[in-house]
């Protein structure tokens, strides 16, 4: 992986873009937010409130040749596109009930 810290990184020659789902758009994050906030949507957000650690039973992930995405099951959901896609051009994912990306 290059690039480590930036919104565009390329691997084995795939140019990966990261996005955020905030305030009712995608907005570009580094690799680093992303893998952040992807780990903390493993524990379950409620209990996470009360500093309790639990799985998340609500998260969910879904893989298309377009890109990736998954959410929290509440209100947290980031995505990956591949090929330098922005989120709305991965028309697979936008198919899949309850994703946004446009």
């Amino acid at each position: 992986m290059t690039s480590e810290g930036t919104h565009r990184v390329i691997v084995r020659g795939v140019a990966l873009r990261f996005f955020l789902h905030v305030d009712g758009g995608w907005v570009p994050a580094t690799d680093t937010e992303f893998h952040a906030a992807y780990e903390q949507s493993m524990f379950d957000p409620v209990a996470l409130r009360y500093d309790v650690l639990c799985p998340n039973r609500r998260r969910v992930e879904y893989n298309t040749v377009e890109g990736w995405f998954w959410s929290d099951g509440s209100v947290a959901s980031g995505l990956i596109t591949f090929d330098d896609r922005s989120p709305g051009e991965c028309a697979g994912l936008a198919g899949i009930e309850g994703v946004r990306v446009a």
